[in-house]
C-alpha cells in the first residue's frame, strides 16, 4: 500500500528550492535600506507581494507557508471526493437515532391511512408482563399506550374483545425472497457459489417481492425480517432488513425497514464449519478443511485491514495539508469495491451475522473478531453455543446474540450435540437468544410455534415472546423502530386468536405501519375472550424411595394420580384419582380402575392427579429413522440405494440405539416404521421396530414386523436416467403391479403381494394430478382382480380430491401436518388460519378418509403429540380422535395389528400431552425393560 504520510506536497523535487524564495526578502531589504519615498516604496512592496503570491500558486489566497505551491496529481473533483469520503467514514454520529418516544412519524406511512385505537385487550409489549390497556396509532407510529380516552371522529376503533396484542414478530434469519417458493433453479438466488469469499454480493440484488411465501409469513404474525444470503460461503454477502408489507410499487427498496434513511445499518452474513468446506472441498478447492477456512478468513480480513489503514493514512495526509492555498494529494482516495463491505465492517458500519454450530467453530470466529477488531452481532444456528457461554463473552467489544432453533438437532454432525435446553442455558448465562426460522428450512409462518417450544423447554413466557420480538430487533440495531409496543415505535401489531405461546395459536389480524395485512377480516365476528392463558406447572412424578426404582430392574409398580387413560376403545376419566396403571414383571397388566389387583407392598409412583396415559405413538414413513444417524455422513448408517432391480428390506439395514431412535423413544414414539432410502422409484419394504430396543435380540419387541409395506415414490425426487419423467415412474409402477398380479405362482414377490392386498402399497406423492392417476391405476388393476391397499404418503394436494379418495378407499398419511408449498407440483398447500378456513387434514377428515400424521425429518418426531394437539385445536377433535392420528390410525393404515401396538408399551404424561408444558413422566415398554422415569427429550 502507498505511504500517504510522506507524499510530495509541492510541485518541485530535489534539494534546491525555487529562486523566488530568496529574491523576495533581498529586494525588500534593499528598498528599505535606501529610505526612498514612502509612497513609492509602498507601491513597490504591494506589487512585489502580489507577484510573489502568484509565484507561490496562491492567486486568491495568502499562504503562511512561503515555500508551498499548488500540488499536482489528481483533479480537484477527485480530491474533494476523497475529502467527502474521509468525512463520511469518520463521522461520530452515524446510527445515532432519536429516542423512540420522540418519534411522531413513520417514513413508511401511507397517506390516507386513518388513525386507529385498539381497545379492550391485553398487551404484551415485548419487554414487560401482560397488562390490560389500549393502544393508539397515527402516522404509522404508536402514539399512546395505556388508557386512551376520547379520539377524533376519523379514528378507526378496533375492539380487541379481550384478545392479546403483541408487537409484530421479527425474524432475524430468513431467506424469503432470495429462495422463493416454489423452489426452482430460476428463483434460487441465496448463494453465490462460484467462490467461498463473496462479501460484496448483495441479497437485495436477488430479492423477489413477489415470493408467495411472504403473504403466508405475514399471516403468522411476522412483520419484519432480516433476509440473509445462504451459508455455502465463508463470506456470503450483504443482508437487508425488510418490512413485509408489499408496496404497490413492488420495489424492494420501498420494503426497507429504514426506508428513506441514508444512514441505515448494513448487515453481512458469514459462515463457518461444514457448509463451506463441504461445498468447496468437493470441488478440490480451498476450503476443504477448517484449517483452510481459518486461513481464508484471516487472509481476507488482513487485506481489508490494510485497505482501511491506507484510507486512514490518506485522510490524515489530506488533513495535514496547509490550511491556505490549493493543495491536493497526488493519488486518489484508496478504494477497492470487493473490499468495501469488509472495510465498512471493520469501521463498525456493518452488523455481522455468522452461521456457526460447533464450539471450536464459534471460538475461531471469536478469535478472528479480536485479531481484526470487528464486532459479531449474532451467531446463527449455534446449536453448540450453550456449552461455551464464556467463549461468546470474549468476542470483540460485544456479546453476540445467539439466533437459534428451538428444537432442531442431529441433521448433520455439527448439529448432533444440540440440546433443547440451549436457549434457557444461554439466557441464564446472560446471552440474549433470538428464535428464528431460517426460512424455508422452517416455514416462517409458524415462527411463533418455535418460540412456544422454547418456552416449553425452559424460557419464561416473557423471554420466549422477547426471543421473536425485542431481542432480534435489538440485534438488528432497530430497537428504536420495531420489536416493542411503546410510544414512538412503528405500528407493527398482531392480534392473536389465543395466547401466542399456546399450541396452534394464530393471528386474527396483522398490522404493518398501521395498515391491516389480512384481507376479509371482520373484527365484529371475533369471539369474546377472557383472561390470557396462565401457564401452570404440572406436578412432577413422585418416585418411590425404593431400590432400582426408575431403572431397567424395576419390575412391579403401580402408578396413581392418573386423571385420564386414552385408548382406541375409548377414554377413562376420573377426577377422584381412582385410575391406576399396574406393572407386573416389567409389563403393564392393567390400566384403569384395576380393583382386582393388590397394591400391597408394591412401589407407588404418583402423578398428583394430572396423569394422562396413552398407547405408543407411531412414526411412519419418516426417512432414515433407524437406518442413518447423520444423513450427510454415509458412514453412519445404511446408505442410499442406487438404481437396481432388487427390492431391498429395511430390516437388513436397521441399527438400534442411535440418537434419533432415543429421542423418539423419550418423546413417547415407541414404534417406528421405516422404509429404505433409494434413488429408485421403488424405495423398498419397511420394517416396524421398537425405538427403545438395544438391538434386534432385545426381547420379542425389538423387531415388531420385518416386512410391513412396499414403499414407492413418485415425483421430482425420483427422476433419474432410468426414470426421467413422472409418466415413466407411474408406468413402471403399473407394469410391476400388473406383472405381480399375473404371476400367480410367485407369492414372495412384493409387487404380487401389493397387487393382491396382502401387503400395503405406500406411495409417496404430493401432486393432485399424480394422485388421481395413481388412484385410477389402482381402479384399473382392481377390475383385473387386484385388491390394492393403497396409502398416500406426503399427499400435500390430496385434500383437493378428498371425496374421491374416500370413495376409492385410499388412506392418507399427511407428511408433514403443516405443509409448505415449496414444490412446484405441490403448490395447493392450504395455509390454514387465518388465510384459509380449512387445512389439508380437515378436508380429508370431513370426507371420511382414513388419515394419520407423520413428519418428514426425524428430528421432528418428538413433536408428534403436539401435532396431534394442533390438529385437535384446528378441527375441534376429541382427545381420543387426536391420539388416533398419531397412533392406532397409523397402525391400521400400514397393517400392524392392534395387539402389536398394545404390546409395544404405554406412555404416561404428567398432564395433557396436547399442550405445551406437560412432559413424558414414565414409559413402560417400547423395547426397554423396567420403568423409565422422566426420559426428558434433551
Amino acid at each position: 500500500m502507498a505511504d500517504y504520510q510522506h507524499l510530495p506536497q509541492d510541485d518541485y523535487e530535489g534539494d534546491h528550492p525555487p529562486r523566488a524564495r530568496t529574491s523576495f526578502p533581498r529586494t525588500l531589504k534593499k528598498a528599505l535600506s535606501k529610505r526612498s519615498n514612502v509612497v513609492l516604496l509602498a507601491t513597490a512592496a504591494v506589487a512585489i507581494l502580489a507577484a510573489s503570491a502568484f509565484w507561490l500558486g496562491s492567486v486568491n489566497e495568502w499562504s503562511h507557508h512561503a515555500t508551498h505551491f499548488e500540488t499536482v496529481g489528481i483533479s480537484a473533483e477527485r480530491f474533494q471526493y476523497g475529502l467527502d469520503k474521509c468525512e463520511q467514514i469518520h463521522r461520530k454520529d452515524k446510527h445515532s437515532y432519536p429516542e423512540a418516544e420522540t418519534r411522531t412519524f413513520n417514513p413508511r406511512f401511507v397517506n390516507g391511512t386513518k388513525p386507529m385505537v385498539f381497545r379492550n385487550g391485553f398487551i404484551f409489549d415485548g419487554v414487560k408482563e401482560a397488562f390490560r390497556g389500549d393502544v393508539l396509532v397515527d402516522q404509522g407510529v404508536i402514539v399512546k399506550v395505556g388508557e386512551v380516552g376520547e379520539v377524533s371522529e376519523d379514528t378507526v376503533v378496533i375492539d380487541l374483545k379481550g384478545h392479546i396484542l403483541t408487537p409484530g414478530i421479527v425474524d432475524m434469519h430468513s431467506h424469503l425472497g432470495v429462495f422463493s417458493t416454489p423452489v426452482l433453479d430460476a428463483t434460487n438466488d441465496f448463494n453465490e457459489v462460484t467462490d467461498p469469499l463473496v462479501p460484496f454480493a448483495r441479497a437485495i440484488d436477488g430479492f423477489n417481492p413477489s415470493d408467495v411465501a411472504i403473504g403466508r409469513t405475514v399471516s403468522g404474525g411476522v412483520t419484519s425480517v432480516l433476509v440473509l444470503p445462504g451459508s455455502a460461503n465463508l463470506m456470503g454477502g450483504e443482508a437487508y432488513a425488510f418490512k413485509l408489507r408489499l408496496p404497490e410499487t413492488l420495489s424492494t427498496e420501498d420494503m426497507f425497514i429504514e426506508y428513506g434513511n441514508k444512514d441505515k445499518w448494513r448487515y453481512m452474513k458469514m459462515a463457518c464449519g461444514e457448509n463451506p468446506k463441504s461445498r468447496y472441498g468437493s470441488q478440490a478447492r480451498m476450503p476443504s478443511t477448517r484449517l483452510g477456512e481459518g486461513w481464508l478468513f484471516r487472509e481476507r480480513f488482513s487485506k481489508a485491514t490494510e485497505l482501511k489503514r491506507a484510507q486512514d493514512d490518506w485522510c490524515v495526509a489530506a488533513g495535514a495539508l496547509p490550511k491556505y492555498g490549493r493543495h491536493r494529494l497526488s493519488t486518489p482516495f484508496p478504494e477497492e469495491l470487493q473490499y468495501e463491505s469488509l472495510v465498512a465492517l471493520l469501521r463498525g458500519d456493518v452488523r455481522l451475522n455468522v452461521h456457526c454450530y460447533e464450539t471450536h467453530d464459534i471460538e475461531a470466529m471469536v478469535d478472528h473478531s479480536n485479531e481484526f477488531r470487528f464486532e459479531i452481532k449474532g451467531f446463527h444456528h449455534a446449536l453448540d453455543a450453550y456449552r461455551i457461554p464464556d467463549v461468546l463473552k470474549r468476542a470483540y467489544n460485544n456479546v453476540p446474540t445467539v439466533a437459534t432453533f428451538a428444537a432442531k438437532f442431529g441433521y448433520k454432525k455439527e448439529a448432533f450435540q444440540a440440546s433443547v435446553l440451549s436457549p434457557k442455558i444461554l439466557v441464564d448465562a446472560g446471552i440474549e437468544v433470538a428464535i428464528k426460522s431460517d426460512h424455508p428450512i422452517i416455514d416462517s409462518q409458524h415462527l411463533v410455534y418455535q418460540a412456544a417450544m422454547a418456552h416449553h423447554y425452559g424460557l419464561t413466557e416473557l423471554q420466549a415472546l422477547a426471543s421473536v420480538t425485542s431481542v432480534p430487533a435489538k440485534a438488528m440495531g432497530l430497537e428504536h423502530r420495531i420489536g416493542k409496543i411503546a410510544v414512538g415505535m412503528d405500528a407493527d401489531l398482531v392480534i392473536w386468536q389465543k395466547h401466542p405461546l399456546s399450541l396452534g395459536a394464530h393471528p386474527l389480524q396483522v398490522y404493518i405501519d398501521g395498515i391491516a395485512q389480512i384481507k376479509n377480516v371482520d373484527p365484529e365476528a371475533w369471539p369474546e375472550q377472557g383472561e390470557p392463558l396462565k401457564f401452570k406447572e404440572s406436578p412432577e412424578l413422585v418416585i418411590p424411595k425404593v431400590k432400582d426404582a426408575c431403572s431397567e430392574k424395576a419390575k412391579d409398580a403401580v402408578f396413581t394420580g392418573i386423571k385420564k387413560i386414552i385408548r382406541e376403545e375409548g377414554e377413562e376419566v376420573s377426577d377422584k384419582g381412582e385410575l391406576v396403571v399396574v406393572v407386573r414383571n416389567g409389563e403393564v397388566v392393567c390400566s384403569g380402575l384395576c380393583r382386582g389387583y393388590s397394591n400391597k407392598d408394591v412401589a407407588v409412583y404418583d402423578l398428583g392427579g394430572e396423569g394422562v396415559v396413552l398407547p405408543s405413538l407411531l412414526s411412519v414413513g419418516t426417512a432414515l429413522l433407524g437406518l442413518m444417524e447423520i444423513p450427510q455422513e454415509l458412514a453412519t448408517g445404511d446408505g442410499t440405494s442406487q438404481l437396481q432391480p432388487v427390492v431391498i428390506n429395511a430390516a437388513d439395514g436397521l441399527k438400534f440405539g442411535g440418537h434419533h431412535m432415543d429421542e423418539a423413544y423419550k418423546s413417547g414414539v415407541l414404534v417406528g416404521v421405516t422404509a429404505p432410502f433409494s434413488d429408485h422409484v421403488v424405495q423398498g419394504v419397511s420394517v416396524a421396530f421398537s425405538t427403545g430396543a438395544e438391538n434386534a435380540l432385545s426381547g420379542k419387541n425389538a423387531v415388531l414386523k420385518e416386512q410391513v409395506a412396499l414403499h414407492v415414490r413418485i415425483g421430482q425426487e425420483s427422476k433419474s436416467v432410468l426414470f426421467p419423467t413422472i409418466s415413466s415412474q407411474i408406468q413402471f409402477l403399473r407394469s410391476s403391479l400388473h406383472k405381480g398380479l399375473s404371476d400367480v405362482f410367485n407369492t414372495d414377490d412384493v409387487f404380487a403381494q401389493a397387487a393382491r392386498g396382502s401387503r400395503p402399497l405406500i406411495v409417496e406423492v404430493h401432486n393432485r394430478d399424480e394422485i388421481i392417476r395413481i388412484v385410477q391405476m389402482k381402479a384399473e388393476l382392481e377390475k383385473q382382480g387386484s385388491s390394492i391397499r393403497l396409502v398416500l404418503l406426503g399427499a400435500t394436494e390430496a385434500w383437493t380430491v378428498a371425496e374421491y379418495l374416500a370413495k376409492e378407499n385410499v388412506s392418507v398419511i399427511l407428511q408433514p401436518y403443516l405443509c409448505s408449498p415449496v414444490q412446484w407440483t405441490a403448490q395447493r398447500c392450504l395455509a390454514g388460519a387465518p388465510l384459509t378456513k380449512e387445512t389439508g387434514l380437515s378436508a380429508l377428515y370431513k370426507a371420511g378418509v382414513k388419515v394419520g400424521l407423520s413428519v418428514a425429518e426425524f428430528e421432528d418426531i418428538r413433536e408428534m403429540s403436539w401435532f396431534a394437539g394442533w390438529a385437535r385445536s384446528d378441527l375441534g377433535l376429541t382427545e381420543q380422535e387426536a391420539v388416533g392420528l398419531v397412533s392406532w390410525n397409523l397402525a391400521e393404515i400400514v397393517g400392524l395389528s392392534k395387539g402389536t401396538v398394545a404390546a409395544s408399551g404405554v406412555v404416561i404424561y404428567n398432564g395433557s400431552p396436547f399442550e405445551f408444558g406437560p412432559k413424558v413422566a414414565a414409559i413402560i415398554g417400547g423395547g426397554k425393560p423396567g420403568i423409565q422415569c422422566n426420559p426428558r427429550a434433551f
